[in-house]
């Protein structure tokens, strides 16, 4: 009986953990190009997401269509949530006025966006290497749905 619980801990832990390997330096320098991810699937399913969380996520419709790629995901950190005002200012972001204090940021923008108001059930993402990051700054629908979301980020392996 022990030795069928610990199979299906594995078994269960195997199908909820992903790893993936990032193709771009969005992230940067937190995900760097080249790196591998350890995805945990389905992390949202039980637990809240969290301000800051990095994401595995389905890309916006617009770019797996133009991709000819369904399963095309992107990795961003979460930024603004359902119900919530987003706006950047020179590079600063604003929540409901609020400017956020953003440590990870290596590489600032000078952009502006905004004010947008973020759907309920919908999230409003970022990458870390702000000049070189196509996130919802640009996208058409600037947030993504909560079904979209397929992960959070657990671990960085450089490569």
């Amino acid at each position: 009986m022990l030795f069928s619980l610990v199979g299906m801990s594995l078994y269960i832990y195997y199908l909820n953990n992903k790893k993936l390997v990032v193709s771009t330096d969005n992230m940067s320098p937190t995900i760097k190009a080249g790196d591998t991810v350890r995805v945990k699937v389905g992390a949202y399913i039980f637990s809240s997401i969290e301000r800051f969380d990095i994401v595995v996520f389905k890309a916006p419709e617009e770019y797996r269509l133009q991709e000819k790629s369904p399963n095309m995901v992107f990795v961003n950190r979460v930024i603004g949530f359902p119900d919530e005002k987003v706006e950047i200012k020179s590079g600063v972001v604003f929540i409901n006025d609020y400017p956020l204090t953003e440590l990870y940021v290596a590489n600032k923008s000078q952009d502006n966006f905004g004010p947008y108001k973020i759907p309920l059930n919908e999230f409003f993402f970022l990458g870390d290497n702000r000049p070189n990051s196509w996130d919802s700054r640009f996208w058409k629908k600037p947030t993504i749905p909560e079904d979209d979301l397929v992960g959070k980020v657990l671990e960085v392996i450089p490569k």
